[in-house]
């Protein structure tokens, strides 16, 4: 016997002694799935017949027909695969519906075992329900869209069978409601009490399907109506239609049935169908992350004739198209506005000769900053041309929507204090710590010498791995250098604006100086001529002169300037940088914006602002940001150039560093900045 099996079929499935002794099974294939599995073995000391499946990946709940002791010697069991679902029969029993929520399948193929034998069974005759009573032509009993495909089916019931011929020898026009008349793909089946019921697809539209005509040639238009006492035809979910049209299509007949099964085949299964399509589209989603502002996919594609028109992401009958991103060797990025929890969802891919196929997504992963900088990493080199797409469509909302996200959740954070600092300081020099701790005793001996008697010093460790050492090394350099000092402790690395703005909570004194950690007083006065120079209420911000070690100017103030090769978008440069640094002013001179790496504010000021503005991931722009907040608010920034400090700079980004993603983050945050502070640049 062919083990290829089309339904509906009928077959008894006998087991001999051999069989029952070795638990040999007979498996009913569809694809991957074992659709139905029996075995004779025992439960709980009484012989069973049992019925399973194995359905992608998963085995279903057993079940379990109970047998004799005579009865399990070689048993003879009944099995039906019909249009109203798959049936089992016991020896001397009647007939059990298995799986009956569950779409029928279209072929199977049998694998068994050995001593199994197939021979033909009675065909099970399931209970019918209540035919639907039919005035004028007919009827439309269910209508809706189906997934992964532009078709919407329709289920049909004429009171006149003898239509079936001139129905079904060729498409058929039908008209929706007051829509126009469409060409209707129609296969038949047997209704019941005279009726013919007919399967149809035609283009999907707008209309509701309130009404229907057929129009045959050479007859008169039949007009369909929702079943008697129902205002609109029912509407049932896409899943339980699918099972419904195929539980139909298994006993239809006409031209139109190959073309039909070929169309429920499109819709998704949980499977890879683009390689049904008749062009060679080949696509991998190898990353989802919902990030509160749409779901953000990363993976592979390939369409080397170019016949893709549409890619969407589908979650049931919506439809979301999506904001695409080409990375280097065949990767993408893409973005579906969609929010909330997805659920059944899957990727639709459309050709232009009409084809859908569909592919099934990952799970999602943790909207955490792993997440963040892999899918940063991933995007590669961004061309300038495609900068304001990449962001603005595909990667800006997302992105940032993770990270404020992640930065929303409560976090523990512990301080430990080591001697004891001024009662009320004059200023807080506050330290963000990240990757490296080996500068901090260079930084608190040079602090050692300083004119800082009254004021505190406070670290903020971002990088929790690194607690154990912190602490060590903190009451090691105050036990050497006697310079009392608090170290703040939070349970998250969340970056240097978080981190500072933690260093702010924490502290007391009536300025507050932002400091980095690879930043070296070479004047003793330093911190004294910040404050002196935000005595002067027009000043919001000072900040210091910074020297490379080789004594070359790093920072003296920031200009902020677009850039032509990066979509003309605004970044803060360093005039003079890398050259010799001009004679010291004898005041504080004024300038467009100052860097982070020294930035002294009052108290007042930074709490009135909230330091530094959380949205700029890991550490850039969020002292520009700060600056034209300032400006804003009608206060200047300056810079004290008898404040000299050596500034090592970019020493404390540790791990953030490496990989094509470092940049991006960085673009990612210049994206940031000129949206809200050059949007018409």
């Amino acid at each position: 016997m062919n083990p290829f099996l089309r339904l509906p079929i009928a077959q008894q499935v006998s087991f001999t002694a051999r069989a029952v002794a070795q638990a040999q099974s007979a498996n009913y294939h569809q694809g991957e799935d074992i659709r139905l599995h029996l075995v004779v073995r025992g439960h709980d000391g009484q012989p069973c017949l049992i019925a399973n499946d194995l359905v992608a990946g998963q085995w279903g709940e057993e079940l379990r027909l109970p047998l004799s002791p005579a009865e399990a010697l070689a048993p003879r069991v009944g099995v039906a695969f019909t249009g109203e679902g798959i049936f089992v029969t016991p020896p001397g029993g009647e007939a059990v519906a298995f799986r009956p929520d569950r779409p029928i399948p279209q072929s199977l193929v049998l694998r068994r075992g050995p001593d199994i034998e197939i021979g033909e069974g009675e065909a099970v005759a399931p209970s019918e329900a209540a035919p639907i009573a039919l005035e004028g032509d007919g009827v439309i009993e269910a209508a809706g869209t189906l997934p992964g495909t532009d078709r919407r089916l329709l289920i049909l019931r004429l009171a006149d069978a003898a239509l079936e011929a001139a129905l079904t020898a060729a498409p058929v026009p039908l008209r929706l409601g007051d829509g126009a008349a469409v060409p209707a793909m129609l296969c038949a089946f047997d209704a019941g009490e005279g009726q013919l019921g007919l399967l149809a697809a035609i283009s999907d539209s707008e209309a509701v399907p309130t009404s229907a005509e057929l129009l045959p040639p050479g007859l008169p238009p039949l007009r369909l109506t929702p079943p008697p006492g129902q205002r609109l035809a029912p509407h049932p979910l896409p899943a339980e239609l699918l099972a419904k049209l195929q539980r139909h299509l298994a006993v239809a007949r006409g031209p139109a049935r190959a073309d039909m099964e070929r169309l429920l085949q499109r819709a998704f299964t949980g499977r890879d169908t683009l390689t049904w399509l008749s062009s060679p589209v080949r696509m991998a989603v190898t990353r989802l992350v919902l990030t509160g502002e749409g779901v953000l996919l990363q993976g592979t594609f390939s369409d080397p004739r170019g016949a893709v028109t549409a890619i969407r992401l589908r979650r049931g009958d919506a439809a979301v198209p999506l904001a695409w991103l080409d990375t280097a060797e065949a990767g993408f990025l893409a973005r579906a506005a969609l929010n909330g929890p997805l659920g059944e969802a899957w990727i639709e891919v459309a050709l232009n000769t009409g084809e859908t196929g569909t592919l099934p997504l990952p799970l999602a992963e943790p909207a955490e900053i792993p997440a963040l900088r892999a899918i940063l990493d991933g995007a590669g080199t961004i061309p300038s041309a495609q900068l304001d797409h990449a962001f603005d469509a595909v990667l800006g909302p997302p992105l940032l929507a993770l990270h404020r996200r992640r930065l929303a959740r409560p976090m523990a954070v512990q301080a430990h204090s080591f001697g004891t600092p001024p009662e009320s300081p004059r200023a807080s020099v506050v330290i963000p710590l990240h990757g490296r701790l080996d500068m901090l005793p260079v930084q608190m001996a040079l602090f050692s010498g300083c004119d800082m008697a009254e004021d505190e010093v406070i670290f903020v460790l971002d990088d929790p791995p690194l607690r154990a050492a912190a602490l060590a090394m903190a009451k090691s350099v105050w036990q050497c250098f006697g310079v009392p000092l608090r170290l703040i402790l939070p349970a998250e690395q969340r970056g240097f604006g978080p981190a500072s703005n933690l260093g702010l909570q924490h502290s007391r004194g009536q300025v507050v100086c932002f400091l980095n950690a690879d930043a070296f007083p070479q004047a003793t006065d330093w911190l004294t001529r910040l404050v002196a120079a935000l005595d002067d209420a027009t000043v919001g911000a000072a900040g210091a002169r910074l020297l490379y070690p080789d004594g070359s100017l790093q920072h003296g103030g920031m200009t902020p300037e677009p850039a032509p090769d990066r979509a003309g978008w605004v970044f803060p440069e360093h005039p003079g940088k890398g050259l010799r640094p001009h004679a010291a002013s004898p005041e504080p001179r004024e300038v467009e914006a100052i860097t982070g790496a020294c930035l002294a504010l009052r108290r007042d000021v930074a709490e009135r602002l909230g330091g530094f503005d959380p949205d700029y991931v890991i550490g850039d722009f969020e002292d520009a940001d700060l600056c034209a907040r300032l400006r804003r608010d009608g206060l200047r920034c300056v810079v004290e150039d008898r404040a000299t400090l050596v500034h090592l700079e970019g020493q404390f980004q540790g791990r953030a560093t490496g990989g094509p993603g470092r940049w991006n983050l960085t673009l990612l945050n210049a994206w940031t900045y000129n949206r809200r502070w050059h949007a018409a640049a």
